[in-house]
């Protein structure tokens, strides 16, 4: 028995050495936030979402609602300068009479009278009503931002929740690896009891072959499971944007963090969850283009100046030189009375979406709501299942070593040895497997509360 635990100190031992190049949890959400595409793609549309939200005029303050473009707000003027330097050549060609009492007329030399206008002016307007519409607007784009962060917050957590699945997956992998490296070690120190039994002839070869049959199951099963933790290392590398040959272990320790509560749950999902916080955006929204759209019903009003410089130079004629400058101020009115309803029915389909938009919001309540009682009940299932198998690997582990002390003295055949041993397998690889179904049901309990992200 003695050289039996020895054996498992050294295997212990051996799988603690690898874990030296260890990816922690920590490691996995921070790489997964900078590095993942998707992520990156998110956070380019949170810029855009920024820098269209300004107050910049573009378009005159011409917003009809809707859809916005960038810096639509019309609460700054518009200046425009404009210059220009136009060059008239006038050509004179060479003329000889042809009177015959004339008499000897000199050459009239090809000559070019040139005309220079320069003309130099700006131009400001600025719009300080349109019936409220600038206001709303820059209203419409800061929710159109808030909306861009919530988007985000969606990319991210279906991203951590993609990483940390593949993680916990090696976890529960490592763990039964490590577990079978334990049946190995038995599996390899019984094969020699049994040789040691047959040479002795108090055993036979029946059970020599046996134990090495056994013995290379095992190392397919650890083969097998090697091919999975391969598998789900790839994926994790690849949502990390890392290369896929890049080695790494995981701890093999799963950890449950919180404990299935349904009503203060349910009440965390109403203020939390990303879907419904969406479809709240997206109702704040469309009633601002809806007050857009109101916007165009009443006029608008504004003032306008300019100052312009000209300046005319010739070569030749009655003016050699010809200035002209000034300014002018003004105010601008103007009101559309009628655009074909245009209006009326903008406003119309948009009174419609709000209500589209407000069925959309009470159907992602009903929805979350459910997806949160399933992942609170298959969290609560899961614990309790966890615990269970928990104890059966006592179990199996105290029943494990009274078999093999059994066997050693001769009082058991392999047989029994074996089917005690495969039950400690079976134990271990059911409290992995329920550890990692566990750590699962609770990040999705988590997610639909909107507590995946902080």
């Amino acid at each position: 028995m003695r050289h039996l635990l020895i054996l498992l100190l050294v295997c212990m031992f051996s799988i603690s050495v690898k874990s030296q190049d260890t990816l922690q949890l920590e490691d996995v959400i921070k790489l997964a936030i900078e590095n993942n595409f998707d992520i990156s793609i998110a956070k380019n549309n949170i810029q855009v979402a920024k820098n269209n939200n300004n107050i910049g005029l573009v378009g005159g303050g011409q917003s009809t609602g809707g859809t916005v473009s960038g810096g639509a707000t019309g609460m700054l003027p518009q200046i425009s300068i404009a210059a220009g330097s136009p060059n008239t050549p006038m050509g004179i060609g060479q003329t000889k009479s042809t009177l015959l009492y004339s008499g000897t007329t000199p050459d009239i030399h090809d000559r070019t009278i040139n005309t220079t206008n320069i003309a130099p002016s700006i131009v400001g307007t600025w719009y300080f009503f349109d019936g409220l519409k600038m206001f709303a607007t820059k209203s419409k784009l800061n929710r159109n931002e808030e909306l861009s962060n919530l988007q985000y917050r969606g990319t991210v957590e279906n991203t951590l929740l993609a990483a940390l699945t593949a993680y916990y997956q090696m976890v529960s992998i490592e763990q039964y690896i490590k577990s079978l490296k334990t049946s190995l070690v038995l599996s390899e120190f019984q094969k020699n009891i049994a040789q040691q039994k047959n040479v002795a002839g108090s055993g036979s070869n029946v059970d020599v072959l046996q134990t090495q049959i056994d013995y290379n199951n095992i190392q397919v099963q650890i083969l097998q499971q090697q091919n999975l933790l391969d598998e789900q290392r790839i994926n994790l590398n690849n949502i990390l944007k890392r290369s896929p040959d890049v080695e790494f272990h995981v701890p093999a320790i799963i950890s449950i963090q919180t404990q299935p509560e349904y009503q203060s749950a349910l009440g965390t999902t109403e203020l939390n969850n990303n879907a419904i916080l969406i479809s709240k955006k997206t109702i704040e929204i469309d009633k601002l283009s809806l007050k857009e759209y109101k916007g165009n019903r009443y006029p608008k009003i504004g003032i306008t100046g300019n100052y312009s410089y000209q300046r005319i130079t010739n070569d030749a004629g009655l003016t050699l030189l010809n200035k002209n400058y000034g300014y002018n101020v003004g105010f601008i009115f103007s009101w559309t009375i009628l655009n074909n309803l245009t209006t009326n029915t903008a406003i119309k389909n948009t009174q419609v979406l709000i209500n589209s938009d407000n069925l959309r919001l009470e159907a992602a309540r009903l929805q979350e709501k459910a997806t949160l009682y399933k992942a609170y009940l298959s969290f609560k299932n899961n614990l309790t299942v966890m615990e269970l198998e928990k104890t059966s690997v006592v179990l199996a582990n105290q029943n494990l070593t009274i078999a093999s002390e059994r066997y050693k003295l001769g009082i058991s055949d392999y047989i029994e040895y074996r089917t005690v041993e495969q039950s400690y397998e079976t134990a271990q690889f059911r409290l992995a497997q329920a550890s990692y179904n566990t750590k699962l049901s609770e990040l999705n309990y988590l997610k639909v509360q909107g507590q995946l992200v902080h």
